[in-house]
C-alpha cells in the first residue's frame, strides 16, 4: 500500500470536511460574511496539500535516485 504524506491527508480531510460545512451552512444560513470563513479555510487546506504533494515528489524522486545508482 502506498503510504502518503500526513500533511497531504490533512489537506484532502480539511477540504472535504470544510466544502461539506460550506454547503450545510450555505443552505442554512444566507449570511454573505459566512462565506468569506471558509474560503481562508479552503486556502490552508489547499496549501496544506500542495506542500504533501511536494514532499512526496521529492521523496520519490530522491527514493528513485538511489536505486538507480
Amino acid at each position: 500500500m502506498k503510504i502518503l504524506h500526513p500533511f497531504y491527508i490533512i489537506g484532502t480531510v480539511g477540504i472535504i470536511v470544510t466544502a461539506i460545512l460550506h454547503i450545510i451552512f450555505a443552505f442554512a444560513l444566507s449570511i454573505a460574511s459566512n462565506h468569506s470563513t471558509f474560503f481562508v479555510l479552503y486556502s490552508v487546506f489547499t496549501s496544506f496539500m500542495i506542500v504533501g504533494i511536494a514532499i512526496t515528489i521529492k521523496k520519490k524522486k530522491l527514493v528513485a535516485s538511489i536505486t538507480n545508482d
